[in-house]
């Protein structure tokens, strides 16, 4: 284990803020801690980092923090708006008082990872909020920290871009092989970009796992809402439905996301589409038959109001909440 976080706590006044936090990274791998604002999470991040002390707990790591110590990079960027991108990159090595010819020919590498050699000359202001970013994190890469902390690396981004990053940083950090921790609320772009993903809700780590268990088995219905719309199926809607694995043995009801619904105008169309919505990305529809309801979000808008349709269920998850 590179780094282990054991009972962390972190309260203001009578606020847990952060309550029993403990998990495990291994060496190179890239974690998101996701939840909603307010959940602890960037106060979690700065305990990790050294600028918050925990009331409880301990952190334990594998690393050389002495020599590569652990870097934190804000949602701000906090860039020296008067220098220049070359000056703000060469900041930390000139602070440990690196020779001239070595800052210059670690600056330069990180200019052209980053794909800002032809900006070195700009200064913060001049870049978009993407280009600060790639400036922020060249700055943290360039004194090869042992671990990067990354606090909403996503915020200040434009929807269009945020998956683009994503990508970006889980490429920089595979290639670099950097042990990072990622705090964010965006859930696409930190499934992602991540080795494993822990959900924060209210203080507490609620759980902690590689990215398909946490999205497709979660440990409560908490969590499985916090990731995306879930509907609850009662057992008497089973015939009416197309299910591709068979329900429960017990006769429960069924937890199905709303993108692992399918319609279609073939078999028995018992079900009514009640509403239809553009969301962008997807067709949204409210579908319903008796007293249950449905929401389905699908690519295909060629469904209209007040059709008969069949659903088909394509996976259900798993809650492990007894």
């Amino acid at each position: 284990m590179f780094l282990g976080v054991e009972n962390i706590a972190k309260s203001y006044g009578s606020a847990h803020v952060v309550d029993a936090v403990s998990f495990g990274v291994n060496k190179g791998e890239l974690v998101s801690i996701i939840g909603p604002s307010g959940a602890g999470k960037t106060t979690l991040l700065k305990i990790l980092a050294g600028l918050e002390k925990a009331d409880q707990g301990a952190i334990t790591s594998m690393a050389d923090l002495q020599n590569n110590p652990a870097i934190l990079v804000f949602q701000d960027y906090l860039l020296f708006p008067t220098m220049t991108i070359f000056d703000n990159i060469a900041f930390g090595l000139r602070c440990r008082k690196i020779a001239r010819a070595e800052i210059g020919k670690k600056v330069i590498e990180m200019l052209e990872y980053f794909q800002l050699k032809d900006k070195s000359a700009h200064y913060p202001g001049q870049l978009s909020a993407g280009q600060q970013q790639r400036v922020a994190l060249a700055r943290a890469m360039v004194v090869s920290p042992s671990i990067l902390l990354l606090d909403e690396p996503f915020a200040n981004l434009d929807r269009n871009l945020k998956a683009e990053t994503a990508e970006f940083i889980r490429e920089f950090q595979q290639e670099y092989q950097i042990t990072t921790i990622s705090v964010t609320h965006d859930l696409q772009e930190a499934f992602m970009m991540s080795d494993k993903i822990g959900i924060m809700l209210e203080g507490r780590l609620c759980q902690f796992d590689d990215v398909k268990t946490v999205y497709n088995q979660p440990v409560s219905s908490q969590v499985a809402e916090f990731l995306g719309h879930v509907n609850i199926i009662p057992p008497h809607c089973f015939n009416y439905l197309e299910l591709e694995e068979s329900g429960p043995a017990n006769g429960s009801s069924i937890s199905v996301r709303a993108e692992a619904l399918e319609l279609s105008r073939e078999g028995e169309c018992l079900w009514r589409i009640d509403e239809v919505v553009f969301a962008g990305q997807f067709i949204m529809y409210r579908v319903s038959l008796e007293k249950t309801a449905l929401t389905v979000y699908s690519f295909n808008g060629d469904f209209g109001q007040g059709e008969r349709v069949s659903v088909r269920v394509k996976q259900f998850i798993k809650i492990k909440e007894s």
